[in-house]
């Protein structure tokens, strides 16, 4: 978030939608857990795709009632 929040402040890249923010914050959790070992690194990369998905269904979802609204 703090990262979303500093190029939308101090470099102007607006964000498009909220979730890139949390599809940023996959990213950092994937890299994070390039960093652990066992079953915590799995545990984290697990997480992170389950969040992604969730996320990206989301946004099918918000999405779908935009698009009807424009016909």
């Amino acid at each position: 978030m703090w990262n979303c929040r500093n190029r939308a402040t101090f470099e102007q890249k607006k964000l498009r939608t909220p979730f890139d923010v949390i599809f940023s914050a996959c990213g950092y959790m994937n890299y994070w857990a390039g960093l652990m070992e066992g079953a915590d690194r799995e545990t984290m990369q697990r997480g992170a795709k389950m969040l992604k998905t969730n996320v990206a269904s989301m946004r099918r979802i918000c999405a779908a009632p935009a698009e009807a609204s424009l016909d």
